[in-house]
């Protein structure tokens, strides 16, 4: 149990090591819960610029939509472990 306390731990430090990415379109939500990217539920929401990306609550939990063409860094809290970072590009 502690092996695999450790290894979720440092899976979730890792995982920090760069932004996530993903690509959306304009108008095109992105599931943060069901990506696997992160522990939901996921809370506190923040992306650098709203005009780029939102927050949206979707029926899988939380999510991100693409709001407009540019690139923005996301994140969210996770239910265990540190904030996920996701560098998000709209066309």
């Amino acid at each position: 149990m502690v092996f695999t306390t450790l290894l979720a731990t440092v899976h979730c430090a890792r995982a920090q090591d760069e932004p996530f990415p993903i690509e959306l379109r304009v108008g095109e939500p992105f599931n943060v819960c069901t990506s696997g990217q992160i522990v939901c539920p996921a809370s506190a929401p923040i992306c650098d610029d709203p005009k780029v990306a939102a927050p949206v609550d979707l029926p899988g939990g939380l999510g991100f939509q693409g709001i407009g063409p540019g690139t923005t860094l996301c994140s969210a809290a996770s239910a265990v472990g540190p904030r996920r970072v996701f560098r998000i590009t709209v066309r």
